[in-house]
């Protein structure tokens, strides 16, 4: 009996002993740190449903203003917050070679098709399948793109025609089906019309597979904080039924296109080409590999942009002067809207670029360092900090975007920020939505056109008011990772006069 009670109070001991060394990093080094609570970290206030992960990661940002880094944990994993808009570009751009990578999250061994996506692939498997999807968005598939696009506007912008006059609309969901159908035709050759036929199974997989939270969102940290204990446990991110519908639908698609030789301007049919004529014998695509590119497009595609389509449609309600701008630049355009013709609007732009600023599709960008590397000082107040290997970097988006000394009256939705004259003073490490160097999104050009096409539909057609439901200021679910509120955001659409 003695010797049970000495055993787990030694392995209680030992437990303390490792946990107190892994959270004296930061003070070891010299690094201001947020003191963490044993076994959460600095995250606990979202574990426990206080406190949204945006709010949190702000909180940490600003609990030293006078530094350029901030130490903190996520769990048991330290983590150094950049605050120096210079020390971001430096990390991401100039000294990319040492911070090339994300923190791999998944494993082959528990979520194969997690873990062969472009966003968790490492070294020159990254480079490869990055070089591979490059050609996916050049200027010339995105005018491609951009006919499918427009057929999915013409099927939301009719839907809501249809449904009588001054329509409330919970906006999150009418995007979501928007963007799953863009996904749908765009990446795999899929008609769907999600408004209409509401529960299309590719809709209710995609919705099951890209919501992060509440317990998904404990998955992922677990995922990310103790992998090993979730691999043990088999515990998966995605349902059995969600990883057989994509492997299915993908495998289905592959078959017919090979027997009947179809080609689509698509991006199937642009990884099908990859695995037909490899650049490099040693990274021969495999299906399995078309799978998972096709599959993380459909996840960052399907939540993120609608998130960014939702907020922006909020602004656009609760700031009627800028609708009317942007409104009158729109009508300014004559005839067809076209991709050139989008490309041409300066308002929109800013109007867009401003949504992006106030709401972040992402809290944080990570980067991991795959060798050594020294933040050099600048100050007296500074000495050097080394980072050892695997050191995980976090650039906190949400919390530079609201920075006073970067955007004063940060809080104001300003589409003036961006204006021509006013774009160049914005440093180049401070406005990041879709992150910086090498490993900023590269779908980042067709999700700006899928947003900026269906704003313009909109405001062809309808003007988009407040209304009983609209929640003024929104108020973040603390369990969702995209800063979107637990009830949603409720606008009217107003059919507008035709003179």
């Amino acid at each position: 009996m003695y010797l049970i009670l000495f055993a787990i109070a030694f392995a209680i001991l030992f437990a303390l002993f490792k946990l107190t060394r892994v959270y004296s990093q930061w003070r070891d080094k010299g690094v201001p740190y947020i003191k963490p609570i044993y076994f959460l970290g600095n995250f606990g206030g979202n574990v426990l449903r206080l406190k949204s992960f945006e709010t949190l990661t702000r909180e940490c940002y600003n609990a030293f203003p006078n530094s350029r880094y901030v130490g903190l944990y996520q769990f048991r994993q330290p983590i150094l917050l950049i605050r120096d808009p210079e020390l971001v570009k430096q990390i991401t751009i100039k000294d990319f070679d040492t911070f090339p990578e994300h923190v791999s999250v998944f494993t082959m061994g528990l979520e194969p098709l997690l873990a062969k996506n472009l966003f968790n692939l490492t070294g020159s498997d990254w480079h490869e399948v990055r070089s591979t999807l490059s050609p996916s968005f050049t200027s010339r598939k995105m005018k491609v793109f951009f006919t499918l696009m427009a057929e999915c506007s013409d099927q939301f912008i009719n839907y809501f025609k249809e449904s009588g006059d001054g329509v409330q609309v919970e906006v999150m969901d009418a995007f979501t089906r928007y963007t799953n159908d863009v996904i749908a035709t765009c990446a795999f050759g899929i008609t769907c019309n999600s408004l209409k036929n509401r529960d299309n199974e590719f809709y209710l997989m995609g919705k099951d597979a890209s919501r992060i939270s509440g317990v998904k969102m404990l998955k992922f940290f677990g995922y990310s904080s103790c992998p090993s204990i979730m691999k043990l446990l088999n515990i998966k991110f995605f349902g059995v039924d969600v990883d057989a519908y994509f492997r299915n639908i993908i495998k289905e698609t592959l078959r017919i296109r090979r027997q009947e030789k179809i080609e689509r301007p698509d991006m199937i049919n642009l990884l099908i080409e990859a695995q037909r004529n490899p650049k490099n014998a040693e990274h021969q695509m495999t299906d399995e590999d078309i799978t998972a590119q096709a599959l993380i497009f459909f996840l960052a595609g399907f939540d993120t942009v609608a998130s960014a389509m939702t907020f922006l449609a909020y602004e656009l309600a609760i700031n009627p002067d800028v609708q009317r701008k942007l409104h009158e630049e729109i009508c300014r355009t004559s005839g067809e809207v076209t991709y050139e013709t989008i490309k041409s609007m300066s308002y929109l732009e800013c109007v867009l670029s401003e949504s992006l600023r106030l709401h972040s599709n992402v809290p944080f960008v990570d980067r991991r360092s795959t060798k050594p590397y020294t933040i050099e000082p600048v100050d007296p107040s500074e000495k050097p900090v080394y980072l050892e290997k695997g050191t995980v970097l976090w650039l906190p988006t949400c919390a530079l975007h609201y920075d006073e000394r970067y955007f004063p009256n940060p809080k104001k939705f300003d589409p003036e920020r961006f204006s021509e004259e006013n774009r160049s003073k914005i440093h180049q490490g401070v406005y990041i939505p879709f992150g910086s160097g090498p490993r900023a999104c590269i779908a980042s050009r067709f999700a700006l056109l899928e947003v900026k096409l269906i704003v313009i539909r909109l405001l062809q057609n309808f003007e988009i008011v407040p209304n009983a439901k609209t929640a003024i200021p929104l108020i973040p679910d603390k369990t969702s990772f995209n800063g979107l509120p637990a009830d949603g955001v409720w606008v009217t659409l107003k059919p507008r006069r035709v003179n």
